[in-house]
């Protein structure tokens, strides 16, 4: 049931051919692994979205969106503190969906709640009882010449991939193509 729900939410933010606003954490250390794949087999990539793993989506409508609501995610974040992760596992959402689990989870359900609260939007507007963080490879159906379980064999040869989520990039999308609208901080602690 998890799987099915998911693959339907990745319906939801994918082929939805509006103008919407989503907040991620971008993974850029997976670019080797998966950027190749990522590039036939997601067509958000080809949209302009990088690698990442979402925490609120929809978030606003894009023209709601103001420098006040940016100091705002700002604020939230300040004192939020950047963390490591791995990406260690090729997990799939049924057949359909190729993504990469991160762990631990919970530092980006904990940015997720505190994010929704704030702003009332709850990850695919509250459709799903559990948010699953992931980096997303591939959706079925999409690209041509290779498999997401070719896609699936290859990345698991190069993982475990270190991470450290530093900053939240927040993104809008008019339905075609997704830009970078405004990045936020996580605060980097000092050591000891």
């Amino acid at each position: 049931m998890q799987g099915q729900e998911v693959v339907s939410q990745n319906k939801l933010a994918t082929k939805r051919a509006v103008a919407q606003s989503a907040i991620f954490v971008p993974v850029p250390e997976a670019d080797a692994a998966v950027g190749s794949w990522r590039a036939v087999h997601d067509p958000k990539a080809r949209a302009g979205v990088p690698a990442h793993i979402t925490l609120v989506v929809p978030w606003l409508p894009p023209q709601e969106i103001d420098e006040g609501h940016f100091h705002q995610v700002d604020s939230l974040l300040a004192d939020q503190p950047a963390f490591d992760y791995s990406l260690d596992k090729v997990r799939w959402f049924g057949d359909r969906v190729l993504w990469l689990a991160p762990t631990p989870a919970e530092p980006f359900k904990k940015l997720t709640c505190l994010l929704a609260t704030y702003f009332g939007t709850p990850p695919w507007e509250g459709e799903f009882s559990e948010v699953v963080p992931h980096v997303t490879v591939g959706l079925a159906g999409y690209g041509l010449g290779s498999t997401l379980a070719d896609a699936a064999r290859d990345i698991s040869a190069k993982l475990p991939i270190a991470c450290r989520a530093r900053e939240i990039d927040v993104m809008c999308g008019d339905g075609t193509r997704w830009s970078v609208v405004h990045k936020a901080q996580l605060a980097e602690k000092p050591p000891g």
